[in-house]
């Protein structure tokens, strides 16, 4: 997974994988002990197939994703989200990767959603937007375009 550059990445003939994915992080955010927001390590990884993804435990996924879904691992990033930031990435996708595995490090992993797969169309543009917040990822509610009179 790369970031895309300059402007030959938007030709429409491209037969790149793109993802343009938003990560908004709410301003309640991983809450610790005493209730403050605190920041969360997000990892993207690509995959062919999301089932290995799916049925893994947190910490296999975090501290070992190569090995755990072997087969099915393509490449991988990480990053860091404060509270109430967000971060807009143009992501180039490897060719045979089909999912991106949202991976959260939430201080309450039992009681929040700390996973999500994102399909993504082969030679395509996909679009995501992705909020953490106190219960943990979710997609955001598509935003309708409205037609100015």
């Amino acid at each position: 997974m790369c970031l895309l550059a300059g402007c030959s990445s938007l030709s429409p003939f491209s037969t790149l994988t793109k993802l343009d994915l938003t990560l908004i992080a709410g301003d309640e955010v991983n809450p610790d002990l005493h209730g403050r927001p605190s920041p969360v390590v997000v990892q993207l990884l690509e995959l062919r197939h999301p089932v290995a993804f799916e049925n893994a435990d947190f910490f296999s996924l975090y501290e070992r994703a190569e090995q755990t879904l072997s087969k099915d691992w393509v490449n991988g990033e990480e990053l860091e989200l404060r509270p109430g930031e967000q971060q807009a990435l143009k992501l180039s996708v490897e060719p045979h990767s089909r999912y991106v595995g949202v991976l959260a490090a939430y201080r309450d992993l039992p009681h929040v959603q700390w996973r999500l797969v994102l399909p993504v169309a082969p030679g395509q543009l996909t679009r995501a937007d992705i909020v953490l917040d106190q219960t943990g990822l979710r997609m955001a509610a598509p935003q309708t375009d409205r037609a100015e009179n």
